[in-house]
């Protein structure tokens, strides 16, 4: 039995903008790890199982905030492989916006590219924090 993970299906028109050359694709997830939305080119299990990665590298490095000083908030999560990167983005009230790209990616307009696409996603976006859930580490 397969289940439609994409829970707004209507918010995949904003991934669009985030598909600049070299840009593989995206997923945006609940803090919970469980997929929003993602670019059309991901298949549903591979969604799922991204977002669950996401959300774990998302806990990972909100645990390292200390090493940054006292109390800071995570904002973003970068990844470097030998043939890509991840950018892990905050993208509204508990949710974040994974996006894969290849290494020939231009980041400075890439980046800037997300972080507008995140802005337009956080005011969409309405996933409500489960009991005890805070956004610091």
């Amino acid at each position: 039995m397969s289940t439609n993970t994409v829970r707004r299906p209507e918010l995949r028109w904003m991934l669009d903008d985030v598909l600049l050359p070299e840009v593989r694709s995206a997923v945006v997830l609940a803090r919970d790890g469980l997929v929003i939305t993602a670019t059309g080119d991901i298949g549903e299990a591979d969604a799922d199982r991204f977002a669950a990665c996401l959300a774990s590298l998302r806990g990972s490095s909100a645990a390292a905030t200390e090493f940054c000083g006292a109390q800071p908030t995570w904002n973003q999560t970068l990844i470097e492989f030998d043939t890509g990167y991840i950018f892990l983005i905050a993208a509204g009230p508990h949710a974040y916006m994974g996006v894969s790209t290849t290494k020939k990616v231009d980041m400075g307009p890439a980046t800037q590219r997300f972080h507008a696409v995140v802005q337009k996603l956080g005011s969409e976006l309405g996933t409500l924090p489960r009991s005890g859930d805070s956004d610091r580490s």
